[in-house]
């Protein structure tokens, strides 16, 4: 009895290798269309032929198998098509083996695959629990009938009726063991789309208001300078000053979208050697008005080191720590903004004296749509720029107190030509007073 039952697990193993299998290969992209869609019928077949080859070992000339349960399931899923396949393949390989069980081979066989073909379309639209149920009544009726017809044509070949009891409960059993993975591994392949349009739509999602929320930047300050230009008594130069400004700014703004719109195909860096102090002027030049509305004091201590990057994202990273600070002193403050060398690197500090962030918000600091403002923030400014400090092969470090304010550290690898040797003799006094 333990080796009969050894041979059907045998027989239910080869059945569960396609289950498994066959959804992940069919899942691939890779491949024609045509071999994908055939392949269920292929490994079904292969699992029939197993199935007879290794029956249950019960010394009579008729061979019991699970051969019925893969085709079942083939016929079922597959359609009219992979039922004939499936039913003609079974018959043809049992003829290898004569015996009167050819006959009864023949018959069920026929017999699945016509009731197979009447119920596929009502199979597919059944609900899960409903299709494993189905299933297995279909094969515990199957399996009846074989026993009936070996009965009924050949007496002599009918196995003990221990083993005739064990095949009709251990092949309906196998059924819904089978169908019950087979319609698990369904429903996580169905579930899986549906995770990957999700993120899809959130990509698109995320992608909207990325842009909105980095074209906000440069369009506040060219309206800003703008506005000022109009209602100001202004000199001709510093109207000048402030027309060009606005100008630059509405050329980031284009420079932003275009990178948008060339997201899915990024167009190579281009690095170049930036004097971070200039470039930090360049930027408080820019966020000035919004700190003068907000009764910020801008103090600096900058020092002319260089760094390696893209100038437009290192001053969008800059503006965009510089505006969260000035926004987190709603009612006045000093934002300080300190340039230094630290171990060898690189280090811009920017404190403010505003309302600061707990440790829960610290950590959670640079997730998407993380933010503090409530429904004035996006939650993408300081993604953004752990983004660019990351591709600058930079390190950022954020402290914060409640009611004491926030410091965020910067460090940045010194520009090559500045690590070396060839450090100028003004920079070197620089490092010496540092």
């Amino acid at each position: 009895m333990l080796s009969i039952f050894k041979d059907f697990l045998l027989n239910l193993f080869f059945i569960l290798l396609p289950v498994f299998l066959v959804p992940f290969w069919t899942e691939q992209e890779k491949g024609p269309k045509r071999l994908r869609l055939y392949l269920p019928t292929v490994c079904y077949a292969i699992v029939i032929v197993l199935c007879i080859t290794l029956p249950v070992g019960t010394g009579n000339s008729y061979i019991f198998d699970l051969r019925q349960i893969p085709l079942w399931l083939g016929s079922l899923y597959g359609g009219t098509g992979a039922a004939a396949c499936l039913a003609i393949v079974t018959i043809t390989y049992r003829t290898l083996f004569g015996g009167i069980g050819i006959f009864i081979t023949a018959i069920v066989s026929i017999v699945i695959a016509a009731a197979s073909s009447l119920l596929t379309k009502k199979f597919e639209r059944l609900p899960t629990k409903q299709r494993i149920l189905l299933t297995t009544t279909l094969s515990f009726g199957s399996g009846l009938l074989t026993v009936a017809l070996t009965g009924g044509m050949a007496p002599s070949a009918l196995p003990p009726l221990s083993v005739s009891l064990m095949f009709l409960l251990v092949q309906p059993a196998s059924m819904f063991i089978v169908c019950a993975f087979r319609e698990m591994a369904r429903h996580n392949i169905a579930l899986r789309k549906r995770i990957i349009r999700a993120e899809k739509m959130e990509a698109v999602t995320h992608l909207a208001a990325s842009i909105s929320h980095e074209i906000r930047n440069p369009l506040t300050a060219a309206r800003g300078f703008i506005q000022l230009i109009e209602e100001q008594p202004l000199a001709a130069d510093k109207r000048r000053q402030y027309a060009r400004i606005a100008m630059e700014e509405l050329d980031r703004a284009e420079a932003i979208i275009t990178d948008y719109l060339t997201f899915a195909k990024p167009a190579p860096e281009t690095p170049e050697k930036l004097n971070v102090k200039l470039e930090i002027e360049r930027v408080i030049d820019i966020i000035r008005p919004l700190a003068n509305m907000s009764c910020v004091d801008i103090k600096t201590t900058l020092s002319p080191f260089s760094v390696m990057g893209e100038r437009e994202k290192f001053r969008q990273c800059l503006l965009n720590v510089m505006k969260n600070a000035i926004e987190a002193m709603p009612n006045g403050g000093t934002l300080q903004v300190y340039v230094s060398i630290d171990d060898g690197r690189v280090l811009i500090r920017i404190a403010d004296t505003g309302v600061g962030m707990t440790k829960e918000q610290l950590e959670r600091l640079g997730e998407p749509y993380f933010t503090t403002k409530g429904v004035k923030g996006t939650g993408l400014g300081m993604m953004v720029v752990y983004r660019i400090i990351e591709s600058m092969n930079g390190t950022i470090r954020i402290e914060s107190e409640i009611h004491r304010g926030t410091t965020v550290s910067i460090y940045l690898p010194l520009a090559s030509s500045l690590s070396s040797s060839r450090i100028s003799d003004k920079e070197k006094q620089l490092f010496a007073v540092l």
